[in-house]
């Protein structure tokens, strides 16, 4: 007998493509932005509500980087008890809306037992919130068991980790490595990542990030031609310039936006656009979306390409993209809900917004067209069952501020669009507030000493 109701999901999902929570969290993010940023290309109140963090889960870390936004507190402040985590997973809820985007993160989380990972991870599946843990990896290689049991018994679903020369205290870094020579362990993780996917069988995205620093800037491309071969691992890779704040020991690069976006376009090969919608200020947040080709000729020698999503100049890509993510599918998140309810929430959007039944594939095909330089040998390649994939690739460039800055009359508008905040008290937080004010250092003192008297 056919079991009809697995299907009641897909049929109430169907008439009521978009959830209320939802689209009340738009509308008041977007209400919040600058007049000036309520625009046709503003994703951030018209797609997504952005980003939070958790804080104080463990403020402390393993490593002692040149760049760091914690503050001369940190590794002396207990980690906060989980209820009180809980309550900051239930703040950023309220404020995303359903499967908003959350970091588990403080300093390195992984120093926790696994245990207390996996309880928050399966708290914010609870909440409808989509976690995604941030950490150096260190744990991660060093017992795989870790990552594979919050896959299997948290349902994590999204790891960060971040791999580069700043980061003192990796084992085997060298201290004069350069980018380049540390690719190595970028291929560890690359390899825990694949083989955590294959032993689980469950989903795992990946996302690498990096901090520019004056020393490494030169090695940036070096990173990107790395990423464009392991793209079916990482699928994002985010780059956060030095900021003066916390204990961070190197010169600023919050000034070199456009000087890190040719080194991005050298890496890859291609002139990719950095800036295809505002994601919150433009000044905070500049994202490319693309996907990586890799595949093997007959011959051996191997191809990687890009392919933009939207050029840079070409009104008709930047046309479709603003209409896809806006009109077609404002506030559409594939995070965590159930597969039946997603392809109705795909359905339902396509049924009232018809034109994308034509608009989708025209577009898709014309953009490959447009590559036809190198589709007839991935096709080849395809067919001959030789090795190949197609991946999205998303590069992001988070220029946080340093403490200077934040007074500035551009400061206050870049806090008022902040796409990425902290729940403290009652309160969502920019995010540079928390690292480039006293705030942050306040909070380690308060929780120091309340937690030891408590313990």
């Amino acid at each position: 007998m056919l079991d009809v109701s697995r299907w009641k999901p897909f049929f109430q999902t169907l008439r009521t493509p978009e959830r209320t929570e939802k689209r009340t969290a738009l509308n008041a993010i977007w209400a919040s932005l600058p007049e000036s940023l309520r625009t046709s290309d503003q994703v951030l109140g018209r797609h997504g509500t952005g980003c939070a963090a958790t804080y104080g889960i463990m403020e402390a870390c393993n490593f002692n980087c040149t760049a760091c936004y914690l503050s001369d507190e940190a590794n002396q402040v207990p980690p906060l008890p989980l209820p009180e985590i809980k309550a900051q997973l239930r703040q950023i809820r309220a404020h995303l809306g359903p499967w908003g985007n959350t970091q588990l993160t403080a300093g390195e989380v992984t120093l926790l037992p696994v245990e207390d990972l996996i309880e928050l991870v399966q708290y914010c599946r609870e909440l409808e919130l989509s976690p995604m843990l941030m950490t150096n990896g260190q744990v991660l290689l060093k017992d795989p068991n870790y990552l594979e049991r919050l896959v299997v018994e948290g349902g994590l679903q999204k790891v960060a980790i971040h791999i580069d020369t700043t980061q003192k205290g990796r084992l085997g870094l060298k201290a004069n490595d350069r980018e380049q020579d540390i690719h190595w362990i970028r291929d560890a993780f690359a390899r825990l990542i694949r083989e955590t996917r294959h032993r689980t069988g469950k989903t795992l995205h990946a996302a690498h990030t990096f901090t520019v620093t004056e020393n490494n800037f030169q090695d940036v491309p070096e990173v990107l031609a790395w990423m464009l071969r392991n793209a079916d691992a990482f699928r994002m890779l985010s780059l956060q310039p030095t900021a003066a704040v916390g204990r961070t020991r190197t010169n600023s690069q919050t000034d070199r936006r456009q000087a890190l976006w040719s080194q991005i376009r050298a890496g890859l090969g291609t002139n990719i656009n950095h800036q295809p919608f505002k994601f919150g200020h433009p000044d905070c947040n500049s994202v490319s979306l693309s996907f990586a080709i890799a595949f093997r000729n007959a011959d051996g020698t191997e191809e990687h390409h890009v392919m933009d999503v939207a050029r840079e100049g070409e009104a008709h890509d930047t046309a479709f993209l603003q209409g896809l993510l806006q009109d077609g599918f404002g506030g559409f998140s594939p995070n965590g809900e159930d597969t039946s309810q997603l392809l109705a929430e795909i359905v339902g959007r396509l049924i009232r917004q018809p034109r994308f039944l034509m608009d989708i594939p025209a577009y898709a095909l014309g953009r490959l067209a447009q590559e036809r330089a190198w589709l007839p040998r991935l096709a080849r390649a395809a067919i001959s069952r030789r090795p190949f994939f197609v991946k999205p690739l998303v590069v992001v460039v988070h220029d946080f501020m340093s403490a200077d800055q934040l007074d500035t009359p551009e400061g206050q508008a870049r806090l008022q669009a902040c796409s990425f905040r902290v729940p403290v008290e009652d309160k969502m937080v920019p995010m540079c507030e928390l690292n480039g004010t006293e705030l942050r250092t306040q909070m380690n003192r308060v929780d120091r000493e309340r937690l030891r008297v408590i313990s």
